[in-house]
């Protein structure tokens, strides 16, 4: 099998402005993908929000988080190794090293799956006695408890997808299909009048549908191109040395995402009770719009920059990061904008009054999500240049660093503690990553019109900031919002290369003005 029989979204043969260009594009396919996913993801959430009592959201959302972490645990790091590894393999046209890896991730995360969900089962009356102050939380995560193998799988099917086929493979199945099963059983569940543990036993079910349609399409890809057979696993070599040498590090990872998302909520349903964790976890989500357009590059940057690196080209690995985190800075812009200056009317009505006190919460995640975005993909590029020492030692510092802020804040304050504790975190990580990038790789640092990128979305937000002191209306500061987007992305223009990019936004009428570079991109 060579290149050449996968239907990549960048070939071996292309330029590496070829493959910039074919990567941007597979994201903004995904960028799409997401912001549908979102929408539905939305309606889900507000239904659920607005239909359950705040203790019983709360409940659902804790069993939710610790089904997360499970999850994460049980995926061993094993998807971001398919991103890595696969594309090397194929550049390389090393088969049975493609096939053996394939396998690899798919066994390893069912098998620790299921022993994760097992492993719930047994402790589940240790939880119930020490960790929650409420039992039904505990109740529910017995029903949600297969999600773990489950949504383990998913993950692995999504990054085969974004390394063996095309971005429409995953827009379809994961961003439109899931999302929308998910939210008619939820609708169903609440048109019946069901209890959350319906509702609980409802999103198991919809998520093994989902996992079963893209398992399905996956089969039916793999034996396309001939890594199904037997032939093809006679001849399979999984390189479980190189492969555990750099999961085994992956998480450390893990273990500061399973902490951000999942640890802050354990102790604040320990301290506080359901009633705050439903508050952290309503806004939780919200502020993950800051994120979309970071998320929609990960499953195609990886390999983009896997491939480079196989080639020894690390300049265009740097054009590509540039590229890329100029991109996130201009497309995340609207949704950082919006959830800082407009909080609180966008906490209330989507979630009612009962959640107003929540606003300040979503104020200070977004900020950190914020951070986040703007130093773009840096923790995938030191994965692609295996740098997995630093990785471990940065993320266990911070691991003991997020427990310490956790235990500090989060008794004294509660949702407030745990937002601030998290936020913080993610910035201090972020930097810490970002100034590892640079002296290690050279990648990363500020050049051409990357900076003014930057500096402009920064501008936007203090005139902002300006603005809403002195008028509380939201409807002039949603125009205002919308008109510091517009004037950002116009003069990020040039840098994006938006239209060599997206040649068909050059037909749209009158789009010349906001799309049309007024020179060669550098």
């Amino acid at each position: 099998m060579t290149q050449s029989d996968v239907n990549n979204p960048a070939g071996s043969g292309s330029s590496s402005n070829s493959d910039l260009k074919v990567g941007v594009r597979g994201s903004g396919l995904f960028v799409v993908g997401r912001v549908l996913s979102v929408l539905v993801n939305f309606a889900t959430q507000v239904l659920v929000v607005r239909y359950l009592t705040k203790a019983d959201y709360g409940a659902f959302s804790w069993a939710l988080s610790v089904v997360a972490m499970g999850s994460t645990l049980g995926l061993f790091g094993m998807q971001k190794a398919v991103s890595r590894f696969l594309p090397i393999y194929i550049e390389r046209d090393q088969e049975p090293a493609q096939t053996g890896t394939i396998l690899l991730a798919l066994t390893a995360t069912l098998g620790l799956g299921l022993t994760m969900a097992v492993a719930v089962f047994g402790v589940s009356g240790l939880l119930q006695q020490n960790l929650v102050s409420d039992p039904r939380s505990v109740t529910l995560l017995l029903i949600l408890v297969l999600l773990i193998p489950i949504q383990g799988l998913d993950h692995i099917f999504h990054s085969l997808f974004a390394v063996l086929a095309s971005p429409k493979a995953i827009f379809y199945r994961r961003y439109i299909a899931t999302p929308l099963l998910r939210l008619g059983a939820v609708i169903g569940v609440f048109l019946a009048g069901a209890s959350v543990s319906t509702l609980a036993w409802a999103y198991l079910l919809t998520g093994l549908a989902g996992v079963a349609v893209y398992g399905w399409v996956l089969i039916k890809l793999l034996r396309r191109i001939g890594y199904l057979g037997w032939d093809a696993f006679r001849k399979a070599r999984a390189p479980l040395r190189e492969i555990l040498g750099f999961c085994l590090p992956q998480l450390t990872t893990d273990l500061i995402w399973i902490l951000r998302s999942g640890g802050s909520i354990v102790i604040l349903e320990n301290f506080w009770g359901t009633e705050s964790v439903a508050e952290f976890r309503a806004v939780m989500p919200v502020a993950g719009l800051c994120l979309v357009i970071l998320e929609s590059t990960r499953f195609l940057y990886p390999p983009l920059a896997s491939k480079q690196f196989a080639r020894g080209d690390h300049g265009a690995i740097h054009s590509a990061y540039s590229r890329f985190t100029g991109w996130i800075t201009v497309m995340s812009f609207p949704a950082v904008a919006t959830c800082l200056i407009l909080a609180t009317p966008i906490t209330t009505a989507l979630f009612g009054e009962r959640y107003a006190d929540a606003a300040i919460l979503l104020q200070i995640l977004v900020i950190g999500n914020a951070i986040d975005a703007v130093t773009g993909s840096n923790l995938m590029t030191l994965n692609v240049f295996a740098e997995v020492r630093f990785i471990a030692a940065v993320n266990t510092l911070m691991a003991l660093a997020s427990i310490g802020a956790y235990l500090v804040l989060i008794p004294a304050y509660g949702a407030t503690g745990a937002a601030l504790a998290t936020a913080s975190t993610i910035v201090v990580h972020s930097l810490i990553n970002q100034v590892g990038l640079v002296s290690r790789t050279g990648v990363g640092r500020l050049s051409g019109g990357h900076a003014p990128v930057l500096l402009g979305a920064l501008v936007g937000l203090v005139v902002l900031g300006g603005l809403a002191q002195v008028t509380r209306n939201p409807w002039v500061l949603a125009g205002a919002i919308v008109a510091v987007s517009i004037l950002l992305l116009r003069s990020s223009r040039d840098y994006l290369a938006i239209t060599e990019t997206f040649p068909e936004l050059a037909r749209i009428p009158g789009a010349a003005w906001l799309f049309a570079p007024k020179k060669d991109p550098s």
